[in-house]
């Protein structure tokens, strides 16, 4: 975990405070002490200490024993999307090109071994978009997003995450073998977009560019998903495929 650092200079009592906060999804909303120490796998009375700790930061809240998140936390979030200009320059960006697509637009960056949306324009106001708001996380191995962000990292990351992310089979089209997954990542780089079909959920599909900085350094990745119809057509196709370039070089000079 620390091998490009020197363990004496971190501090293990932060790193499990934030193992306690990173417990609490959207699966785990609310839990119980002796849930969060299971989940982490902490001692029960080291896990304690750091909820209570958690608690009086404000950073927890705590009825009839269960703990949950409080809104403090979206503090911490906010600087970060203060500091890239999210609000003021990236959203506004994804909201014009989603307008003339007629698609939901999301910008997302690599969080460790998953994608995390920073930012998310919803083309039709009609369109159902649950659960896909600032905060989603994707799987790397089985989304447009997720391909784009392992093809276009370092060759040396590139094996580290495809070696480390989870590759749950979602649907029976996800590609989970390695093999299968580096020569979609060469024709993902070749062609400089992914397409993805069926394999996060059955029917749908993703298709995604890279948010690239001068120098080829990757900043993130722009995708947009719909009925697996819809990019079928490969003119239609072509034309979604310049318009995220286009937007992906315009989110480039503030991400």
């Amino acid at each position: 975990m620390f091998e490009n650092y020197n363990e004496k200079d971190i501090s293990m009592t932060f790193v499990k405070g934030l193992e306690v906060l990173a417990a609490f999804n959207g699966r785990d909303r609310a839990m119980t002490i002796p849930d969060i120490a299971t989940k982490t796998g902490l001692n029960r009375t080291v896990a304690r200490r750091l909820v209570l700790t958690l608690q009086y930061l404000g950073y927890l809240e705590c009825n009839n024993r269960v703990y949950k998140l409080t809104p403090k936390i979206l503090g911490l979030a906010g600087e970060f999307l203060q500091g890239r200009d999210i609000g003021k320059h990236v959203t506004p960006i994804l909201r014009s090109y989603s307008q003339t697509l007629g698609d939901s637009i999301s910008f997302a960056m690599l969080d460790g071994v998953e994608a995390i949306y920073v930012a998310h324009s919803p083309g039709d106001p009609g369109m159902i978009t649950q659960g896909f708001t600032v905060g989603y996380r994707l799987p790397l191995h089985a989304t447009g997003i997720g391909r784009v962000l392992v093809a276009f990292s370092p060759v040396d990351r590139q094996d580290q995450l495809l070696q480390q992310a989870p590759r749950t089979a979602y649907t029976e089209a996800t590609r989970t073998r390695v093999d299968d997954l580096r020569a979609d990542l060469k024709k993902t780089r070749m062609n400089g977009y992914a397409l993805v079909s069926n394999e996060f959920e059955q029917g749908v599909t993703s298709l995604a560019v890279p948010v690239m900085r001068s120098g080829q350094v990757l900043v993130g990745a722009l995708g947009i998903v719909g009925p697996t119809p819809r990019f079928e057509d490969t003119n239609a196709l072509f034309e979604r495929v310049l318009m995220l370039r286009e937007c992906a070089e315009s989110i480039a000079v503030f991400a």
